[in-house]
């Protein structure tokens, strides 16, 4: 896991469009050393948070914002009612994204058997039903965040650039 730099807050804050409370820790960055994919805490106050990877880097939202745009969250829904091998393969990556949010757990003390439900009866993004995919950002965070999550590969497979070009780094104005 990548080390928090001073500034990794701001950066991530700046990325999307709001105050952030949840610690984290960046699991990707681009080349130009911003945040792409961050691991959030999953309780924080008390407060379960059931979203493990979240994609921060604007650039590759915005691109994945297109693809969702042009209905391709239905299209990767109806392939894994088709497609057994993706479907199996889908399930596995809920099945790791469970795996690691127990394992952070461990790390956790006088929890409440309603905050481990919480965490641990949600796959991918928080998402309970395990057969759809509800967001292509967050089965892409869920790729960059280490998991081989087969819809995140594909989501960053179609997308073309993946990171800004050198005369329009978007983080570089953060202030």
């Amino acid at each position: 896991m990548d080390r928090v730099l001073a500034d990794d807050k701001k950066v991530v804050q700046f990325q999307l469009g709001r105050d952030i409370s949840n610690p984290f820790t960046v699991k990707k960055r681009c080349k130009w050393g911003y945040p792409v994919c961050i691991e959030s805490r999953i309780i924080h106050n008390g407060k379960p948070f059931p979203t493990l990877y979240w994609l921060t880097c604007p650039f590759l939202s915005k691109r994945v914002g297109r693809l969702e745009e042009k209905g391709n969250i239905g299209l990767f829904e109806m392939r894994l009612k088709t497609d057994k091998t993706l479907r199996d393969m889908y399930g596995e990556a809920h099945k790791k994204t469970v795996e690691i949010k127990k394992e952070m757990l461990k790390h956790y003390e006088n929890l409440q058997d309603w905050q481990i439900e919480s965490i641990v009866s949600r796959g991918i993004g928080g998402i309970r039903n395990r057969e759809t995919v509800k967001c292509l950002h967050l089965q892409l965070a869920n790729y960059l965040g280490g998991v081989e999550n087969p819809i995140g590969k594909m989501v960053y497979e179609v997308i073309v650039e993946h990171e800004c070009p050198e005369n329009e780094i978007i983080c570089s104005g953060v202030k």
